[in-house]
This record gives structure tokens, sequence and C-alpha cells, in this order.
């Protein structure tokens, strides 16, 4: 099984969000214990590092926290066919759309994000870290 983890998923592990952590770290402890292959979108990845550096206010924590981030998971690579289809799909946010066609372009089961909302209109299915939890 592959799962592409949405960057809000990350955060909230690595900067420890209160009230997402807990259900964020459970999802991806189970998901380990059954050895699914996590990814991540190429482009997620400096979004991951701009936040972590905001939030700890250093870029060389979050540079080292990257680094161990990629230690865990799989790039997903980001193409020309993932920037048009983004660009023209009906999803409001074309950060998700991105993250919606890479997820294709993978072949994942599934995207795990905490922004359900977010995926309205992805092709992809969508789960949410508690839906995962109940249905895995």
């Amino acid at each position: 099984m592959k799962i592409l983890v949405d960057t809000n998923i990350f955060l909230d592990i690595y900067i420890n969000r209160e009230g997402f952590v807990k259900d964020s770290l459970n999802a991806l402890k189970l998901a380990s214990s059954q050895s699914i292959n996590l990814y991540i979108s190429c482009s997620s990845i400096t979004d991951f590092h701009y936040t972590l550096a905001k939030s700890l206010h250093s870029k060389e924590k979050a540079k080292e926290l990257v680094i161990d981030l990629l230690k865990r998971v799989r790039l997903a690579k980001v193409d020309d066919d993932c920037i048009y289809s983004a660009i023209i799909s009906p999803m409001k946010d074309i950060e998700d759309a991105v993250v919606d066609r890479v997820a294709s372009n993978a072949g994942v089961d599934f995207i795990l994000t905490r922004n359900k909302k977010d995926f309205i209109n992805a092709s992809n299915k969508v789960l949410t870290p508690q839906e995962f939890l109940s249905q895995y």
C-alpha cells in the first residue's frame, strides 16, 4: 500500500500541534507498523521547511528536520503534467490540486490529510488520520 501524506500531517508531528499531533502521529505509526510506503510531494518539502523554520525560529533546525523526514518517506515527483493539470483542476487551491495530481501519478491508494475539505474535488481517495485509524 502507498499513501501520499499531506504537509499538515507532518507539521502536526514535527511542531507538536496541539489537538492534532496525537491522531497524526498514531496514523503514521500504524502505517509504519504495516510497512505502508509513505510519500510526500516534492513541492511540499519547501512548504514544510518554511513552516518549520518560522515556527522554530531556526532555518538550521528546520533543515535537520527535513533531513529526518526524508529518511522516513519517499518523494513523489512533480512534473509538467502535475502543474498543468492542477491549474485546470476544479479544486479551489492550486497547491492541493498539485498534491492530488502527484498522488495520481505516484499511484497511491489515498491521500492522508487533516484538511479533507480542501480536497472535495480531488480525483483520489482522501482520508483524515481518524478515518485511517478506524479503517485500517
